[in-house]
């Protein structure tokens, strides 16, 4: 696992969460469950419901413009964006990311951008704290099953959201 501070680890990992979350928090997935680890958002999404956490789980699939009202409805102070990105790294490895930082990251399959959807989020309420977090895919091929490495990504994440936010 990465993060942008260089930190590795689920520590290091739990960490750079940890420091970024303020407040009352939204957990946003967006992918295409269609496209192999593209589709990692909703079973994240499925883990997270299981944990009772003290957040907001929004799974958006390829249409995360159509809940920019239902996330400014929870009056969230923090936005958390997962998604499958390619961070040039072995697959199942996280990044979590600043909103300048992810101009450089390789979004796949979403159109509009995953920035887009940031922006009119920023728009409807200038003050929220958003971040992204990219997990590596193996494969985004029309049909694939998630893979092993992204499943075990999503497990750590999981657990990492629990302790933070349980």
């Amino acid at each position: 696992m990465k993060s942008s501070d260089g930190a590795i680890g689920r520590e290091g990992l739990k960490s750079d969460i940890r420091k970024r979350i303020k407040g009352k928090t939204a957990i946003v997935t967006i992918g295409n469950i269609l496209r192999g680890d593209d589709g990692l958002g909703t079973k994240l999404i499925e883990l997270l419901q299981a944990k009772n956490l003290k957040a907001n789980l929004f799974d958006c699939g390829t249409a995360p413009e159509n809940y920019i009202f239902p996330i400014l409805s929870t009056s969230c102070d923090t936005v958390i964006l997962i998604d499958a990105a390619d961070l040039k790294s072995a697959p199942g490895d996280i990044g979590v990311f600043d909103l300048e930082k992810i101009s450089n990251v390789s979004f796949s399959t979403h159109s509009p951008s995953p920035r887009l959807f940031t922006d009119l989020l920023s728009t409807g309420k200038e003050d929220m704290n958003i971040f992204v977090i990219c997990i590596q895919p193996k494969s985004t091929r029309l049909g694939e099953h998630l893979s092993e490495e992204v499943l075990g990504a999503l497990d750590t994440l999981a657990g990492v959201f629990a302790e933070i936010l349980g």
